[in-house]
């Protein structure tokens, strides 16, 4: 089963907004801390404070994480750094998201768990998977378009590297293994530090970098599944996920734009010449923010019925046809998608 998936642009243009947890400049800063690193000086020019890291409101930004690193790898030098902090990034370290991969009955329910919600995990490479010949596979965009000779990419996919290994072995056990790596940069000096923590082949200069696993262990049973724990965590990260495409400029425009018109909404070229811009270069921008036309209607045309089943007593027919549905059928499809209930059930 191959899932959906789209390929980043090569662009980040939202860098500088903070819509993230500090999941990962937590971790980066504690494994720095170990290795003689002081917490100011691996925050240096981010504008936070060791202190802020504990904070269970505090959003940053991928600038500010792509900071950190920089910051780790001028003040240490050591090329086992990434590899040391993706180590340490189990799923406790992902706040709700992780409780909802640890919880998820088999690595195949993890794998669409990961695709649908990476926005909330400070996307720094784009994911995408696919199963071919016997092996998963999951493809790492650069969607920073920092080009394969730069130190921070390998860094990057190096750390990515290490947060897939960690990440699947809290699920499946510790008996978890990688079947081989490829990356799109040329062999480094450290080489052999990829033996030592996967265990597994790893080619250099390929066109593509992946990483791969027997396909097999996607249905192993996973330690912790609970599947109305994960039913429950998912719909936290459902709306974690609104707030953070819709804290963006752009979304928020595109969403707001939508919402003015509930039944008649505006199509992907309409709402580009509204905001002055190709329909290209708005699906671009909002391929680089983790979403899309698709998806921002859902969220529009999911409020909006919500709304109409808690306030009035439109009937589901009126509600579907209000919405721009072909018939109450679609309606009830795509309601059960949002939510996971029926139309009726949420009214009740």
């Amino acid at each position: 089963m191959t899932q959906p998936s789209t390929r980043p642009a090569a662009q980040l243009p939202l860098a500088d907004e903070r819509v993230y947890l500090p999941y990962k400049i937590a971790t980066l800063v504690d494994t720095l801390a170990e290795a003689g690193v002081e917490p100011a000086r691996s925050l240096e020019r981010t504008g936070l404070q060791a202190s802020d890291l504990r904070s269970t409101v505090l959003k940053t930004s991928i600038r500010q994480f792509t900071t950190v690193c920089r910051n780790g790898m001028a003040a240490t030098g050591d090329p086992e750094l990434p590899f040391r902090a993706g180590t340490r990034m189990h799923v406790s370290s992902y706040g709700m998201y992780g409780y909802a991969l640890l919880c998820c009955q088999t690595l195949r329910e993890v794998t669409q768990m990961a695709v649908k919600f990476h926005r909330l995990a400070t996307p720094t490479v784009g994911l995408t998977f696919r199963e071919e010949d016997g092996e998963a596979v999951w493809t790492f965009d650069d969607v920073l378009d920092l080009g394969p000779d730069d130190a921070l990419h390998r860094f990057l996919v190096e750390f990515q590297y290490g947060i897939h290994q960690t990440l699947a072995r809290d699920m499946v056990g510790p008996d978890f293994k990688l079947s081989r790596l490829r990356a799109r940069y040329a062999r480094p000096a450290h080489a052999d530090l990829y033996g030592v923590y996967f265990g597994c082949p790893i080619e250099f200069d390929q066109p593509e970098t992946e990483l791969r696993y027997a396909a097999a262990l996607l249905d192993k049973p996973a330690a912790y599944r609970n599947p109305i724990t994960v039913a429950m965590a998912a719909e936290v990260c459902e709306r974690m996920l609104v707030e953070a495409r819709n804290a963006s400029g752009l979304t928020r425009r595109v969403y707001n734009l939508l919402m003015e018109r509930p039944g008649q909404f505006d199509d992907m070229d309409a709402l580009a010449r509204k905001l002055n811009m190709s329909s290209r270069t708005l699906r671009r921008h909002l391929t680089t923010q983790g979403t899309s036309y698709k998806e921002i209607l859902d969220d529009v045309r999911c409020h909006l019925a919500k709304e109409y089943l808690r306030s009035t007593r439109m009937g589901i027919d009126d509600i579907a046809s209000t919405l721009g549905f072909s018939d109450a059928a679609n309606f009830r499809h795509a309601f059960r998608r949002w939510t996971h209930k029926s139309p009726s059930d949420f009214r009740k």
